[in-house]
């Protein structure tokens, strides 16, 4: 019988180690899947538009966490922001900016934290109003950015900064917090 006990503990003992080193990398990484969320924030412009205004956004997009600590995705975002103030030509005028952005996502996992990057295209619209200018602009510019989320459950925290990197209205700063599903 004493030679069975230290078996016993030994088989215990690797199997807890077995567990431990199998359940580390799920652990480590975010959850896996696809998502869909939002967020608010505010919008800065560059150039004749040197304002701040809210922003609101969707997301949806789909995390794959299968390397342990490091996440790698795909993101659709839907931005909408207010009204940017301005001056063009020596006259007071206004900026409305959307846009669809398309993008891949990397990040960093450690546990329920982690922080990410993310680089894309941007197909903007844009109106500009004022006295004596009604003109709408669109294009396709990169856009980038960098974030940090916390994880409870399926639900995640997360906090962004992104910019379009336009010419014909100047670059669009954003920085936004919401909040994500993943299914």
């Amino acid at each position: 019988m004493s030679r069975m006990t230290p078996l016993r503990s030994l088989l215990a003992v690797s199997l807890a180690t077995g567990l431990t080193l199998t359940a580390a990398p799920a652990l480590a990484t975010g959850s896996t899947g696809f998502y869909l969320g939002g967020g608010v924030g505010q919008m800065h412009g560059d150039n004749d538009f040197d304002d701040e205004s809210e922003l609101w956004k969707l997301t949806a997009g789909y995390n794959v966490g299968w390397l342990p600590f490091l996440d790698l995705g795909a993101e659709l975002g839907y931005v909408n922001g207010g009204t940017l103030d301005g001056e063009v030509n020596g006259r007071s005028a206004t900026l409305d900016v959307e846009a669809f952005e398309a993008m891949g996502v990397a990040g960093l996992s450690f546990g329920p934290l982690g922080v990410y990057a993310k680089a894309g295209m941007a197909d903007w619209d844009a109106e500009r109003r004022g006295a004596g200018l009604n003109r709408d602009d669109s294009g396709t510019d990169p856009v980038y950015g960098l974030g940090a989320r916390f994880e409870l459950l399926d639900i995640t925290g997360r906090v962004e900064v992104e910019r379009i990197d336009t010419d014909e209205i100047g670059d669009i700063d954003m920085v936004s917090a919401g909040v994500v599903y993943t299914f």
